[in-house]
């Protein structure tokens, strides 16, 4: 048997500069893990404002879509450990979403809109809720029914 000779790059290794790099963004890319693993409830409200903001458009989207009598109605509430997001039309529930309510506080507790047939608010006024759990995000659902992550303006 024939012995063969490893190729070049193999041999020649890594330099101490390409050695000290990998160490350094090794170091980094643990320290931004372990900030994730060891407060996860700091983003369950921005995971929550997510959902909010996510079902609120679909809830208007439902509004736009059925026609001109049709108006949808947009509610979360919590049940246990849940905090769940219900879109309604005349009754009927079009989707419920939900995002883990165990270490979050959010306002107002009681919450309920409804969407005219063009999308915007039936009450005229925007809303602006808030879900904190570690960090404190907000979201906004303006007069013309647009909701977005952030506080109103």
């Amino acid at each position: 048997m024939k012995h063969q000779t490893p190729p070049e790059w193999f041999i020649r290794g890594f330099t101490l500069v390409e050695l000290v790099i990998t160490l350094v963004l090794i170091g980094i890319l643990s320290a931004l893990g372990i900030g994730l693993l060891a407060a996860p409830s700091a983003y369950s409200a921005g995971a929550a404002r997510d959902q909010f903001v996510s079902t609120a458009l679909l809830a208007q989207k439902h509004a736009l879509a059925g026609g001109p009598s049709n108006s949808v109605n947009f509610r979360y509430e919590q049940e246990g450990s849940e905090l769940l997001f219900r879109v309604t039309r005349n009754g009927d529930e079009l989707a419920v979403r939900s995002a883990d309510a165990s270490d979050l506080d959010f306002s107002p507790l009681d919450f309920s809109v409804d969407f005219d047939s063009q999308g915007h608010l039936s009450g005229g006024n925007e809303i602006l809720v808030s879900f904190e759990a570690g960090s404190s995000e907000q979201a906004c659902i303006s007069k013309l029914g647009f909701a977005y992550a952030g506080g109103c303006r």
